[in-house]
């Protein structure tokens, strides 16, 4: 079942949330890699870490920005 949201949407639409989904997904393992070398002994790796993950949580919430605009009625 499909929801109401998704019946209105356009197939412009479900290409760009499909994109915003797989983007997210490539982010993941270097979130992931981040996160772990966030634990390092060394404090110049735990900076580049935090640096990192920064970015790439800016990156995340600009994708949750752009999905929930595709969620908006059109006006």
């Amino acid at each position: 079942m499909t929801s109401p949201a998704s019946d209105s949407a356009t197939p412009l639409d479900e290409t760009l949330r499909r994109h915003i989904h797989d983007i997210r997904g490539h982010l993941s393992p270097a979130m992931l890699r981040a996160d772990s070398l966030a634990l390092s002994q060394d404090e110049r790796t735990r900076q580049a870490a935090h640096d990192i993950l920064t970015a790439l949580d800016a990156a995340t919430k600009e994708l949750s920005a752009m999905r929930r605009l595709l969620a908006r009625p059109a006006a």
